[in-house]
């Protein structure tokens, strides 16, 4: 690993067990609500304040883009961060959370990693280096789903209250239609590890942000899987659509999801 894939790693670990240990001491106002079924914590707060603290001691002057403190410039170095993607999850003491960290220059996604604790994973990829994972005490390459029929495959599937609830739900009959499971967990991060790790085939969300799957993009490009979204730059500033899925299962897959919505 360079310097900067060894920085990004380490700090996506650190993040995570701030989390942890936030969420155990926790007190009175930890949780608020930002919306419907949108909420944020302390933890995701004092988090991104130390992923940024972190950044700025290492690559001074450097820009971040971040969930919850927005982006501080558009220099030709970002990192992109959600300190906790799964909140929901993680305030309730579900373990379907991840802290999610990436690192783009000039608009190409360079560095990333993923921290999920309390499923015993990190991943962490170079572009034109591959990708990773620690699980089970052992380090290895990603490997996807070899699976090859649609039959047999599994979607994970993201939700917004930007998406008309008619088009999730056909999305839905879609899949089923095609013989293919799906499943919903509430964090973008998590549903784009479990294609990572070969435990999916797929994954689609209409409208999601930057912050939730910048790291994962690059994560599942170096271990093979191919992504449908806008190029990073033109992606930033609202949510976009992002489809990931396995090769031999593309063209089954662009069908369940149909046509893309138009691009804001």
């Amino acid at each position: 690993m360079t310097d900067r894939t060894q920085f990004v790693r380490s700090l996506a670990e650190e993040a995570a067990q701030l989390a942890l240990k936030l969420r155990r001491d926790q007190g009175a106002d930890f949780i608020q609500a930002k919306g419907h079924q949108d909420f944020v914590t302390f933890a995701d707060r004092a988090v991104e304040e130390l992923i940024r603290a972190r950044i700025e001691e290492a690559f001074p002057g450097e820009d971040v883009l971040g969930e919850e403190e927005g982006q501080t410039g558009d220099g030709p170095r970002l990192w992109v961060v959600d300190p906790i993607d799964g909140t929901a999850n993680y305030m309730r003491g579900g373990a379907d959370w991840a802290v999610s960290i990436a690192y783009a220059e000039d608009g190409v996604l360079r560095h990333a990693a993923i921290c999920a604790p309390e499923l015993d994973v990190t991943i962490w990829s170079e572009k034109g280096a591959g990708s990773w994972t620690r699980h089970d005490g052992q380090e290895r390459a990603l490997a996807l789903s070899t699976c090859d029929d649609v039959r047999a495959g599994t979607l994970m599937l993201g939700w917004s209250g930007r998406q008309p609830v008619p088009s999730h739900l056909e999305t839905i009959q879609n899949a089923l239609g095609a013989g293919m499971e799906y499943r919903r967990n509430g964090s973008a991060v998590i549903s784009l590890l479990a294609v990572a790790m070969g435990r999916a085939e797929g994954y689609w969300e209409r409208y999601v942000n930057p912050w939730d799957v910048f790291a994962m993009w690059l994560i599942l490009e170096e271990a093979g899987a191919v992504i449908e979204t806008l190029p990073v730059l033109d992606y930033i500033g609202s949510p976009k659509h992002f489809l990931a899925m396995v090769p031999q299962l593309e063209t089954e897959l662009r069908a369940i999801v149909g046509t893309l919505p138009p691009v804001d």
